[in-house]
């Protein structure tokens, strides 16, 4: 995802996918979940066409797109902006992660259980754990590095519904990554959080699993509430 950060338009200039909507789509996702749209900030379709050299069809298209996943706020009176950030959201997100992510984990190493399946679950989840022990100093990388290694252990979950639904909320979850970038956690430490939870997905222990999973994404809610309490001491 990151592969080709710093590029001249921004953080990302991705080889164009199959279509050109598809390309705005991505790039315009990206800008707002990595930052480079700011919270709040103003969407202006023909501003952003001219910036990536495309028409406003497809920019005016992925507006609406992101609009009907809650990345874009769109209003009379007040014109087209990127989503705030609150607590409240935050709440909302990771409440939802607390329930779908454990319930998509167990699922996943189910259906990898036994076999080439599992050897191959096994080896993808060492290798994302790697990359995230190790990320380099580039705070987009890291995150990146984070989002890769819980989407591999959610990989092998049969319901195609239950994977979209975890990774978009995921995917919202990194615009508070980014934009606190790694607040104090309150009694806990990602780094060894995520080692048990590799180890237990590797060695096949689900529940074990499971239950690393439900108190991770648990403190990282916590480390949030903490951030944004700082940020906004009303809140």
């Amino acid at each position: 995802m990151l592969d080709d950060v710093r590029g001249a338009g921004g953080p990302i200039d991705a080889p164009a996918p199959p279509t050109r909507a598809d390309w705005v789509d991505a790039r315009l996702r990206t800008a707002i979940l990595f930052g480079e749209l700011e919270p709040g900030g103003k969407l202006k379709a023909n501003e952003l066409a001219a910036r990536w050299s495309v028409s406003a069809t497809p920019v005016r298209e992925a507006l609406q797109r992101l609009a009907g996943e809650g990345l874009v706020d769109a209003r009379p009176q007040r014109g087209v902006r990127v989503a705030e950030v609150s607590l409240g959201d935050a709440e909302e997100l990771y409440e939802l992660r607390v329930a779908l992510d454990p319930l998509a984990l167990r699922h996943s190493l189910d259906a990898a259980a036994d076999g080439d399946a599992a050897r191959i679950h096994r080896d993808e989840i060492r290798t994302a754990h790697d990359r995230l022990r190790d990320p380099g100093t580039d705070p987009l990388e890291a995150a990146d590095a984070h989002r890769a290694f819980h989407e591999v252990l959610l990989s092998r979950c049969p319901s195609s519904r239950l994977r979209r639904l975890t990774a978009q909320l995921a995917d919202h979850s990194l615009r508070y990554q980014i934009l606190g970038g790694d607040p104090a956690r309150r009694g806990a430490d990602p780094l060894e959080e995520h080692a048990r939870l590799a180890r237990a997905a590797i060695e096949g222990r689900v529940d074990d699993a499971v239950a690393e999973l439900t108190s991770h994404l648990q403190h990282t809610l916590d480390g949030v509430r903490a951030l944004l309490a700082e940020r906004d001491p009303a809140t």
